[in-house]
């Protein structure tokens, strides 16, 4: 009988001592009935989801806010903790006075947008996965980690995981790359390569922090690089985030029992769900920018423009400051549009210190929905 993937036997695995992890791929990558069904649905899905992000007008700049979302989810994860409202108002704020929190939530965005901009010139390498792992965290080292580090529950104050060495991760890092990039095996699905290589990066652990967020980053800029979507905006995170014991049981089963079928089933399942959310997002996105265009332009042709619509999506909550530098105008005619906007009922205003915000409520009513 041959023998499959996700019934591979690990070696006696410790939690507390460095683990010997196997290169990939697996030896074995045949998959099951269940796993290519889920498989080919989740594909579907996602080749619905790239068409839906073209019936934007400008799908990247319109996707921006659901970008901060799966931004957001991702940070909730490593339990950073905050709210999508106090992440846009603090984007309008200086460095110095944005919250820890969302300093955190931002920089994964500016994280995953710099991967995105570069994926073409360097691929998956370890130069643009040490690039998005810096904007992360830049006031961390750069590069590998140095020293041996564990993964430990907190709760009950025990290692749970000890990844391997800190003189393999060259090694191990140049075989991940060489799997996420290449074609080899030929008849590994681009998706299934992108959750394997998943756990392998995780497993890895190669930097001191940071891995958790670097690694899902990796994944999504995955399925861009082998084409599967053609923008970032796929909000995985949030399924994590509703599922994290599970995601986590999943991981450690693959190292401590071989168990890939469960942990492929569980990702593939989230792959399907998160790209019906999606294109769901992309739908009502799309409907509400071409209402709220019409609306401008039929009831304020004074102040209607293609750009300040489209800006309106882009960055939910502005200041006048902001859409006069968005906009190139002058600060006057910035507090002008959107005291007439608040007027008309798209915007709704608020002030915040020394600030005066004005936020898309509907979007952003969407955006939590």
């Amino acid at each position: 009988m041959a023998k499959h993937l996700y019934n591979v036997t690990h070696m006696s695995f410790e939690p507390t001592q460095p683990f010997d992890l196997p290169l990939l791929p697996p030896d074995d990558i045949a998959t099951d009935l269940q796993i290519n069904q889920l498989l080919v649905d989740a594909r579907a899905q996602l080749g619905e989801l790239k068409g839906y992000s073209y019936s934007l007008p400008n799908p990247l700049l319109l996707l921006s806010p659901a970008i901060i979302k799966e931004s957001l989810a991702s940070s909730e994860i490593e339990n950073i903790n905050t709210t999508l409202i106090d992440v846009l108002e603090n984007q309008l704020f200086s460095e110095e006075e944005r919250k820890e929190p969302n300093k955190e939530v931002l920089r994964y965005r500016d994280a995953i947008m710099w991967g995105f901009d570069n994926l073409d010139d360097y691929s998956l390498s370890t130069r643009l996965i040490s690039g998005i792992r810096d904007t992360l965290m830049p006031e961390q080292p750069a590069g590998y980690r140095q020293q041996q580090n564990a993964i430990k529950d907190e709760k009950r104050n025990k290692i749970i995981y000890t990844p391997p060495i800190q003189a393999k991760i060259s090694q191990y890092m140049s075989n991940f790359e060489d799997f996420v990039n290449g074609d080899s095996p030929k008849e590994l699905d681009p998706l299934l390569r992108a959750i394997i290589g998943h756990y392998q990066f995780e497993a890895i652990h190669p930097f001191s922090d940071g891995n958790g967020r670097t690694g899902r980053i990796l994944m999504v800029l995955g399925l861009v690089q082998k084409k599967l979507l053609d923008f970032p905006i796929l909000y995985i995170s949030g399924y994590i985030s509703e599922n994290k014991n599970d995601y986590y049981r999943h991981l450690l089963a693959v190292t401590t029992d071989g168990n890939w079928k469960s942990y492929i089933l569980f990702m593939l399942k989230g792959f399907l769900e998160q790209a019906k959310n999606t294109k769901d997002y992309i739908f009502r996105i799309k409907n509400l920018y071409y209402e709220l265009k019409d609306k401008i332009r039929n009831e304020n042709s004074s102040v209607y423009s293609a750009d300040l619509v489209e800006i309106l999506f882009s960055t939910p909550i502005l200041s006048p400051s902001k859409l006069s530098e968005l906009l190139k105008c002058h600060y006057t005619t910035a507090s002008k549009y959107l005291k007439a906007l608040e007027k008309m009922g798209i915007l709704v205003h608020k002030k915040v210190g020394r600030y005066q915000l004005y936020a898309n409520s509907r979007l952003i009513k969407l955006l939590h929905n």
